[in-house]
């Protein structure tokens, strides 16, 4: 009972999240926090993992029907012609028989097909949660990817107005015989060279902005603006490889599922074992009878058992089919444990090796400060001229920082999708504090 208010429940939370998020526009600015509150089940990427649930739902049903009771009315309109002997001589024979049948016992049988479709409803709504989590972990992917070409764009618009500036002063120079026509032509080229790069970064800052609405599931809502967000989370400890694995093992949903499915089959091939057992069934028939004859009995009521002799090789295939599914049941659980202490392990590198490159990148950020703001007073002194090319480094170190920063938090949270914990994900402290 716990468990059909538990999946009502869920099913009914889904709905209402459903609904409102199709009613509901991204807001502006986008933050975050608030993008990933826009992963849910309509998704094409989540759809099917929900669809599966559904699935589930219905085949438990159909397991949880095998011993319901059967009402069935039938109508037979006959026409005879009676024996001389008869005692009623009419003509009309027609029957109105009104059957009730109920499965009282299978030995098993309806049990552990109930047991099974049980076992894999909940498998299927491990996956769909995973299916969720990855979700997340997209979205995350490609909101930073918007955040990354913003920054990308103010690089390569400052490069190009550098390279403007620097063939503005050299067609002068030209004019007066001053820059010789190759080295204009080489300044030419070069400024068409960062002229095509500003280009492409333009259009990649739009093509991001439509990567994420589709990963949004709103391809028609474009967000324009994106704040930058607060990542707390990278800055925690990292815990130890073997503690990681653990949780892995405990947490993970996907292997969660398989171990579950594992155990629906071994409950179904119990089910199909239970098919050489006798069933037990109770039957009342009422008859209302045109033609009265002494051998017509208007109410009957009895137990039918019935016992399988004979079934051929239909129920040995069954159960051959069950068990190979078992056996291929089983070896992938074990490929995704593999699978899953490798990708753990690389998780776990990548984080160590991003922790240093976002170390290089702030003191590359510092230096670049230092350096923009040494330049700018030397060009106001008119004593040096590199400030625009100054900017550029600096806008080129930015973005290096930020892409470290990103890198990092998405490692963060691959590792809270691999091991099933949320509060390894670096937005975590973020939501708890409903900042963006």
């Amino acid at each position: 009972m716990r468990r059909a208010w538990g999946r009502a429940l869920f099913g009914l939370a889904l709905g209402l999240a459903s609904v409102a998020m199709a009613e509901t526009r991204l807001p502006q600015p986008l933050s975050l926090v608030d993008a990933l509150a826009f992963a849910d089940e309509e998704h094409p990427a989540v759809a099917r993992g929900r669809a599966d649930v559904l699935r589930g739902e219905a085949e438990r049903l159909a397991a949880d029907s095998a011993n319901d009771l059967l009402v069935g009315l039938r109508l037979n309109a006959r026409w005879v012609d009676p024996n001389d002997v008869a005692p009623d001589q009419s003509h009309n024979d027609s029957q109105a028989i009104l059957r009730l049948s109920k499965p009282l016992y299978d030995f098993g049988r309806t049990s552990h097909a109930l047991e099974a479709a049980d076992t894999a409803l909940r498998s299927s709504e491990e996956q769909y949660l995973g299916l969720m989590a990855r979700q997340r972990v997209e979205i995350m992917r490609r909101y930073f990817e918007v955040l990354l070409a913003d920054l990308a764009y103010t690089r390569d618009n400052e490069a190009m107005a550098i390279a403007f500036v620097s063939l503005d002063r050299a067609r002068h120079r030209n004019e007066l015989g001053q820059v010789s026509d190759i080295d204009l032509l080489a300044l030419e080229d070069h400024f068409q060279e960062t002229r095509l790069r500003r280009m492409a970064s333009l259009q990649e800052t739009r093509s991001a902005r439509n990567r994420l609405a589709m990963a949004l599931n709103r391809p028609e809502n474009v967000p324009a603006d994106l704040l930058r967000p607060e990542l707390p989370g990278n800055d925690r400890e990292l815990p130890d490889l073997d503690e990681l694995y653990a949780l892995a093992e405990a947490g993970n949903r996907r292997l969660a599922s398989l171990r579950l499915e594992a155990q629906a089959v071994s409950q179904r091939l119990a089910a199909s074992r239970a098919e050489r057992r006798p069933t037990l069934s109770a039957e009342v028939e009422a008859t209302h009878y045109e033609r009265l004859l002494g051998s017509r009995d208007p109410l009957a009521a009895g137990l039918v058992l019935d016992i399988p002799l004979y079934s051929g090789r239909r129920v040995d295939a069954s159960v051959a089919r069950q068990q190979a599914e078992l056996y291929d049941t089983h070896a992938r659980i074990r490929q995704h444990e593999l699978d899953l202490r490798q990708a753990v392990l690389e998780t776990w590198l990548e984080i160590q090796r991003l922790r240093t490159r976002r170390e290089q990148a702030r003191v590359r950020s510092d230096y670049r400060e230092l350096y923009l703001d040494r330049s700018r007073a030397l060009y106001e002194l008119e004593v040096q001229t590199d400030l625009g090319d100054s900017m550029t480094q600096w806008s080129a170190a930015m973005l290096f920082a930020a892409q470290a920063e990103f890198e990092l938090a998405l490692a963060w949270e691959r590792l809270a999708l691999l091991t099933g914990q949320p509060a390894f994900s670096p937005v975590y402290a973020t939501r708890a504090m409903g900042t963006p």
